[in-house]
């Protein structure tokens, strides 16, 4: 049996990412994430310290999780309204439900993609359906709740091995992937093998990593064309390129190393050292000196024999404090400018409102970029599950939430809108959800029951004599 060493090894163009998102994933998940690291992010105030010396360093220097609020923001905003999947078919609204291997919904998949991509800017999804075989008993009542049914499985940056492309029939598609599962146990290798799609899993083994056998996936009883893998980039690259929070974890990086010098000024400040000079050792009974132990304690005394003895305490001037802190301000400035709608700054200067209003409508289009490039990305994904889920109905359409600003529609705006359903120029559904974008109605209405519901009151109430 053949065993291959490197199946398991990364591309460098991936590989070479790694310390970066590393780097994301810790200051994105906060201060335990990023203490944790240690001397990777926080270097020791004196390189002779002790390693309880450097823990009692890092405990008391402060962190602030801005990457991590930044993220929380920047997600907050996508998702605070439902995305929307327009689907006339009930089975693809039902296995939406439970979409990934491990029965999450659509709205968790999502929300795992959008962070995933905040941080690496480099996720994947693969669609398949598992193989009849294995599975006993199924029928069509029976084989959502038994697992036979079709999903789409997220993979991290760090998961995904290689993304080749290549021509078929004068079209660039991906012709090879390799995903790592079960914690590197097993190397998923996806194939485009004359035109057809095919599967190998290798499997981990004391001598290296060997291969299963090669698998074709059907839909529908025919092979497939192409690999059912997209990659989640707001580029159309298919290796790394920066994310949306790389340039806050650089800011918050350098802030937090900065905080690290403040940290050791201010505990020499706080903590004057007590000098003793011209103090003689004490001999035991075995003529050796004995170590010498002053109390520092409010309400202690010293009282020395030698008449020459001086005791004094050297303190800090504290000089360079002061520059330390406005470079610390500064960076919290960068930071606050990069999530100025999740980050104010501690004294934010007075803008004019046109360039608030620029500053605001910039934030939001890069937000909105992000947020189409996502949605196409998974509209992609859902397109290939919907094929397998009710082929008449694969075409689909699926939008993240890009109203990020809290505002109701004014009346005149709704005044507007009624007069158009009036004229009979708008459906009653166009209008309720025209309604429920403004916020005038709640976000969780549903649309068609709420027409059922009025059609029904309208014929039951009595007519007017």
């Amino acid at each position: 049996m053949p065993i291959d060493f490197k199946i398991n090894e990364p591309d460098p163009r991936i590989s070479c990412h790694y310390c970066e998102w590393e780097d994301n994933r810790a200051f994105v998940n906060g201060e335990r994430a990023v203490k944790r690291m240690g001397r990777k992010y926080l270097p020791q105030a004196n390189p002779d310290d002790t390693q309880a010396e450097y823990q009692a360093f890092l405990d008391r220097t402060r962190f602030l999780p801005a990457a991590a609020k930044i993220a929380q923001g920047l997600s907050g905003l996508i998702f605070r309204k439902q995305a929307q999947l327009n689907s006339a078919s009930t089975r693809i609204q039902l296995l939406t439900q439970l979409i990934t291997p491990d029965g999450q919904s659509l709205d968790d998949l999502a929300e795992w993609v959008v962070r995933e991509t905040l941080i690496t800017n480099f996720t994947g999804l693969l669609v398949d359906h598992p193989d009849r075989t294995g599975f006993d008993g199924l029928s069509a009542a029976n084989e959502i709740e038994k697992g036979y049914r079709p999903r789409i499985a997220g993979y991290c940056g760090e998961a995904i091995l290689e993304v080749t492309p290549g021509l078929v029939n004068n079209q660039r598609q991906i012709v090879r992937v390799r995903l790592s599962e079960d914690e590197g146990a097993t190397i998923r290798e996806l194939m485009l093998n004359n035109g057809v799609y095919q599967v190998r899993l290798w499997t981990r083994t004391d001598g290296g990593f060997a291969p299963g056998p090669i698998t074709t996936p059907g839909r529908n009883g025919q092979p497939l064309s192409e690999i059912p893998f997209v990659l989640v980039s707001t580029g159309d690259k298919l290796t790394p390129e920066p994310s949306l929070l790389q340039h806050s974890v650089d800011l918050n990086l350098q802030h937090y190393r900065v905080q690290g010098l403040l940290t050791s000024v201010l505990y020499f400040l706080s903590a004057p050292i007590p000098v003793v000079t011209g103090l003689k050792p004490i001999q035991g009974a075995d003529g050796k000196d004995m170590p010498i132990n002053l109390s520092v304690a409010p309400g202690a005394a010293w009282v020395f024999p030698e008449p020459d003895t001086k005791a004094e305490y050297l303190e800090f001037s504290g000089a360079g404090a002061s520059t330390i802190t406005e470079e610390l301000k500064n960076i919290k400035d960068e930071l606050s400018t990069i999530g100025h709608s999740i980050l104010a700054p501690e004294k934010p200067a007075p803008e004019a409102a046109e360039t608030q209003m620029l500053r605001r409508a910039a934030e939001n289009a890069t937000l909105a970029g992000f947020t189409r490039s996502i949605s196409r990305k998974l509209e992609k994904a859902l397109k290939q599950f919907a094929q397998w889920t009710d082929p008449a109905a694969s075409d689909l359409a699926y939008s993240l939430n890009t109203d990020f600003l809290p505002q109701q529609m004014s009346p005149q705006e709704m005044t507007a809108l009624l007069q158009v359903l009036v004229a009979g120029k708008i459906s009653h559904s166009t209008f309720l959800y025209a309604l429920r974008d403004g916020e005038i109605v709640s976000p969780t209405l549903d649309v068609e029951a709420e027409i059922a519901a009025t059609e029904q009151e309208a014929a039951d109430r009595p007519p007017v004599l």
